[in-house]
């Protein structure tokens, strides 16, 4: 694999890989595709070939009908990405298609209607005030099907650079996947998010514009979290979320269906934030979904929030690392199902990446990349 090309390179850190771009969307797709080819050939080949249609779950034809539907609606500046990768990854633009939707191909799976629950998951916890020892610190579990954890050895950050004048914004996820589920820009704004379906429900819209798609466009364009805000106030989601957000001062939560946004105000512990798949702001009026069925959201919220008063006011990254290190069987948040974890800190602009039992936890210095 290439470490430079154009004006986009290529940085390992213990496993995990940053790609830093410049220039117009396409040529920045351009650099990816290059740079990293061979981690897209390897998603490819394990998630697409290897599991995806090996496995039977859908036939090539319903794939990319899917995959089509997904990318139909994209913002122009990241279907350029695309088209760029296209032009240099090795991967046509079907097989890319199918590559930047691979997580939607297999979210149909979430539910297991024989056992009639969901394995819907992610889990989120911010501290800062008086339950953090110093500046605000984020930690993160995404949360998805267990054979995606293998998958985490190509983990990538990539730190788009626009030449339109948007602000530097990095994503971390999976190779191909031109979306965000985590991420922090330049002004060290950072949001991931959870799936909401436990208290949203399950009520999809494939004519709007795919959420993790306007979460890229909202880091693009928000300096401060009052303009973020602002974004989610005016944008309707395509389906069921709750977003975590964060600047180096606070966190706001954002419950996020189809037909609404609701900022969480009803906050009793000032200082501590933590969402895992169901909505908490009572003004909703919903019921507590039922635990067992949701993935245990409850009981992985609640573990949080007495991990996070037990060392009330000396949380660092250390003790963030062991408290998203902490399984829930013992009283903790991670399962089988977290395929990977990051933990944030905005004041620093660092990163801290981690792929269970296969990536320990690798510090990562984004503020150099984002301002750079």
């Amino acid at each position: 694999m290439a470490d430079s090309f154009e004006r986009g390179k290529s940085v390992n850190f213990g496993g995990f890989t940053v790609l830093d771009l410049r220039g117009t969307w396409r040529e920045m797709g351009r650099q990816y595709g290059v740079l990293a080819s061979r981690q897209l050939h390897e998603m490819y080949e394990a998630a697409i070939v290897g599991n995806l249609l090996k496995s039977g779950r859908l036939s090539r034809e319903a794939a990319d009908s899917v995959a089509k539907v997904f990318y139909a609606n994209y913002p122009h500046r990241l279907k350029e990405v695309l088209v760029g990768l296209s032009e240099t990854s090795g991967l046509d633009f079907g097989q890319l298609l199918l590559l930047n939707a691979v997580e939607v191909e297999v979210a149909g799976d979430i539910y297991n209607r024989d056992k009639g629950v969901s394995d819907a998951q992610c889990t989120g916890i911010a501290v800062w005030g008086e339950y953090s020892s110093g500046p605000l610190i984020y930690g993160r579990n995404y949360d998805y099907f267990p054979w995606f954890r293998e998958l985490g050895k190509n983990l990538i950050t990539t730190v788009y650079h626009p030449g339109d004048g948007s602000l530097s914004t990095a994503t971390i996820g999976y190779p191909g996947g031109i979306y965000m589920t985590t991420g922090i820009n330049e002004c060290g704004i950072f949001l991931e998010l959870n799936n909401g379906e436990p208290s949203g429900g399950a009520l999809q819209y494939p004519n709007r514009a795919p959420a993790i798609t306007e979460l890229f466009m909202f880091l693009l364009d928000s300096p401060d979290l009052d303009q973020l805000e602002s974004f989610f106030q005016s944008t309707r989601s395509n389906f069921a979320y709750i977003i975590g957000t964060a600047d180096d001062q606070t966190s706001r939560c954002f419950e996020w269906p189809v037909f609404d946004v609701k900022r969480r105000l009803s906050v009793r512990r000032p200082g501590l934030m933590v969402a895992t798949n169901h909505f908490t702001e009572p003004s909703w009026g919903l019921p507590r979904p039922d635990d067992e069925k949701f993935s245990w959201t409850r009981t992985r919220r609640q573990n949080l929030l007495n991990l996070a008063e037990h060392f009330k006011g000396s949380v660092d990254v250390a003790r963030m690392k062991k408290i998203l290190d902490t399984r829930m069987k013992d009283l903790g948040a991670t399962t089988d199902n977290t395929v990977y974890q990051i933990i944030a800190v905005p004041r620093s602009m660092s990163l801290s990446l981690k792929v269970p039992e296969l990536i320990d936890w690798t510090d990562i210095p984004i503020g150099d990349f984002l301002r750079g």
